[in-house]
């Protein structure tokens, strides 16, 4: 299981993190759909109180993920 995990992450602990907050970010982004579903719209306030706009938080940290990755598969490449 452990080396299914590495070889989707191509060995890289930075990828690795990249995909975690590219989960964080779209669990943001969707966090006011959950909590009307779940029908507990206090839910959303605490966290835009915490955070700020839920869903601008999940798009930053998705864009994040994306530069990241694209970052680290550039210089994986350099080094193959």
């Amino acid at each position: 299981m452990l080396a299914r995990i590495k070889a989707v992450c191509l060995h890289s602990m930075t990828i690795a993190w990249s995909y975690c907050i590219a989960l964080a970010g779209a669990l943001a982004s969707i966090i006011d759909d959950l909590a009307d579903a779940l029908g507990d719209p206090g839910v959303k306030d605490q966290i835009s109180a915490a955070i700020g706009d839920v869903k601008t938080t999940g798009r930053i940290l998705l864009a994040i993920s994306v530069v990241t990755i694209i970052a680290r598969l550039r210089t994986l490449r350099r080094i193959n």
